[in-house]
């Protein structure tokens, strides 16, 4: 499904997608003056008795671009100001990207291992184990970095972006 919305916001005219349609949820895309940036709502099944998106899904597909239109607004307002000091934040979002990439060249490595007989069952799952520990902490951290930059310079900010679009948008030129 891919319908259309067009609405005007602070007398810019604001355009996007329904995406995603059903009962449970749907997805908003943001076409103009902004696009590639994505948001949605979905309701749990022991809720859907009492919100169902088929009924109400352009109202709320209204809101949810404005939502994003506001958010994208704001941060195309203070990007100069954010993306210097994201840089920081992304240096440290490659390295951990860095880390979890060498930890996931490292499994291979261990099966072959294991398999040669290099290590018994016992070793081979410890080793394993830590390495997807450290690969969640580093993820986990990542996600911290991002979480603790909105919460100092973007206070107030309604969070229709995930952490990746968020990352993408003060990334691109």
């Amino acid at each position: 499904m891919n319908k259309r919305i067009s609405l005007t916001i602070d007398g810019q005219s604001v355009s996007g997608i329904i995406s995603e349609l059903s009962r449970s949820g749907l997805t908003v895309e943001i076409t103009s003056p902004f696009s590639g940036y994505r948001t949605g709502r979905y309701v749990p099944t022991f809720a859907r008795a009492s919100r169902n998106y088929l009924e109400i899904g352009e109202q709320v597909a209204s809101e949810l671009l404005t939502e994003l239109y506001n958010d994208l607004q704001l941060l195309a307002e203070k990007r100069d100001l954010l993306t210097t000091k994201f840089k920081h934040v992304l240096s440290k979002l490659r390295q951990h990207k860095a880390s979890q990439e060498e930890l996931s060249a490292k499994k291979p490595e261990l099966k072959q291992q294991f398999k040669a007989g290099l290590l018994d069952q016992k070793h081979y799952q410890q080793s394993l184990k830590a390495i997807c520990n450290h690969g969640t902490q580093q993820g986990m951290q990542s996600t911290e970095l991002v979480k603790q930059f909105i919460d100092d310079h973007l206070p107030g900010w309604h969070h229709s972006l995930d952490h990746d679009q968020l990352i993408s948008f003060l990334s691109s030129d």
